[in-house]
């Protein structure tokens, strides 16, 4: 009962074998360092993905949740300054609010010992005082007349003569120089198609 087995073995010569067996490790799971850079997310893509699982996140922890990425973003770009400042003025505000209170109570106190001190008074009656004549007027001595002044101009005119002047001042600084309201420019503005 002898039975023959013939084997055969292929062999390549070592051109052949690294052109027909793959000899990197790839099953391994071993990327190259440009492999592991390219499947690296984008900043765009990062963003993307952390608004798709915003919800999931959980808002409080030590890791994975937005109180760590709020604690070192803050870190990265020195937001502590910006917290201790408002650590510190809230303190100021809190320490405001107790003095306040304290002068509100001694305030208050004050004013319940003056209500006890000072018994109730009685009513005054109200009196009427009649009403006295005027003085009469002393006569005045005619002066000699002057000569008249001129007369200043209205204020419409005020407004004409300020346009003609200032032609691309704003309503505010005429309104400002004029003494007079923008309603009153406006309408003699329109008047007078200035």
């Amino acid at each position: 009962m002898a039975e023959n087995l013939n084997l055969n073995k292929e062999v390549f010569n070592k051109r052949a074998y690294l052109k027909t067996i793959d000899t990197s490790f790839n099953e391994l799971g071993v990327k190259t360092i440009q492999e592991q850079i390219d499947e690296q997310p984008t900043v765009q893509e990062f963003f993307n993905m952390y608004n798709t699982l915003f919800y999931q996140i959980n808002e409080l922890g030590p890791t994975n949740s937005h109180e760590y990425l709020i604690k070192t973003s803050q870190e990265y770009i020195g937001a502590e300054q910006d917290n201790e400042l408002i650590r510190l003025l809230q303190a100021e505000i809190t320490n405001l609010r107790k003095d306040l209170l304290e002068s509100q109570q001694q305030l208050a106190e004050l004013a319940n010992s003056v209500a006890k001190a000072v018994p109730n008074l009685p009513e005054v009656p109200k009196i009427e005082i009649p009403e006295s004549p005027p003085p009469p007027t002393p006569e005045t001595p005619k002066t000699p007349s002057t000569p008249k002044t001129k007369k200043s101009p209205s204020n419409k005119q005020r407004v004409i003569n300020d346009f003609k002047k200032f032609p691309n001042s704003t309503k505010n600084k005429r309104a400002n120089r004029l003494n007079l309201s923008k309603d009153f420019i406006k309408k003699i503005k329109n008047e007078n198609n200035l």
